[in-house]
């Protein structure tokens, strides 16, 4: 009776130690995988509030990194043990992420305009017409208060007023045939480098696909330079998102040309 009792002992033993050996790294694998879930969940929202800043910035990157960082930031904050969360700590968190991470040369996020295009800019945009309160020597007209700008410094722009009445003439861009009403559509990709934090996991995960290739990507090489630049272990999140310019389009970085867009491709 001992020797069965001590027998059944050693394979309880036995067998806890063989479900130990795939439990807990499941159950790490889990908790991970949910984390990372709820990342691309909260990019998913960051990503259309994104495109929204920037169908109110004339389709400029810049600002459209600065509010998909600010947007990120639930995944960024967390209130050390003890403390109770508060606005205006979340607030002050915000803004100095926003500070950090919404740079253009940091790599942790990315936004791209997919649509439209540098060529789709190069065959709608036009010099807008507008005024200026530098009435300069000659005055202004009538004794105003504003005159014309000179023909030199009017931007260039995709017509976005008054969509209905233009014309809807195709024009072959990029072998998609589109319109000036195609021209408003803003489509953009995100990039985010989320950072795994589960211990053990994230090092498998990292080390697995770095050395398969499977992800041998541009976004892969961006979040691997961000581990090398700051340590841990980073995964690229992609979203996309489409809005209805309420700006016209511009070329950021040569505002008064239709060439060399910062933010078009």
């Amino acid at each position: 009776m001992r020797a069965r009792r001590r027998a059944q002992g050693g394979q309880a033993l036995a067998e806890m130690l063989i479900t130990f050996a795939w439990g807990v790294p499941l159950l790490l694998a889990i908790i991970q995988l949910g984390l990372m879930y709820r990342a691309k969940a909260t990019l998913n929202d960051a990503t259309f509030r994104a495109a929204r800043a920037g169908s109110l910035h004339h389709a400029y990157t810049s600002d459209m990194k600065h509010e998909l960082v600010r947007s990120m930031v639930p995944t960024l904050y967390a209130v050390p043990p003890g403390e109770t969360p508060s606005l205006a700590t979340y607030t002050v968190r915000r803004e100095a992420l926003d500070a950090l991470y919404g740079i253009e040369a940091h790599p942790i996020a990315k936004v791209d305009v997919v649509s439209p295009t540098a060529k789709g800019f190069r065959e709608f945009s036009k010099p807008a017409w507008g005024l200026t309160s530098d009435c300069g020597r000659g005055g202004c007209p009538n004794g105003g208060d504003y005159r014309e700008v000179d023909a030199d410094q009017r931007l260039y722009e995709i017509p976005n007023d008054n969509l209905e009445q233009r014309p809807t003439t195709l024009v072959d861009v990029d072998g998609r045939k589109i319109n000036v009403q195609d021209a408003n559509l803003l489509k953009i990709r995100t990039l985010w480098c989320q950072e795994m934090k589960v211990p053990g996991i994230n090092r498998l995960v990292w080390e697995a696909v770095n050395l398969s290739g499977l992800f041998n990507s541009a976004d892969w090489r961006r979040c691997s330079l961000l581990r090398a630049a700051q340590g841990g272990y980073y995964f690229p999140l992609s979203s996309h998102a489409v809005v209805r310019m309420q700006t016209p389009v511009r070329c950021e970085g040569n505002p008064r040309g239709n060439t060399n867009c910062k933010n078009l491709r």
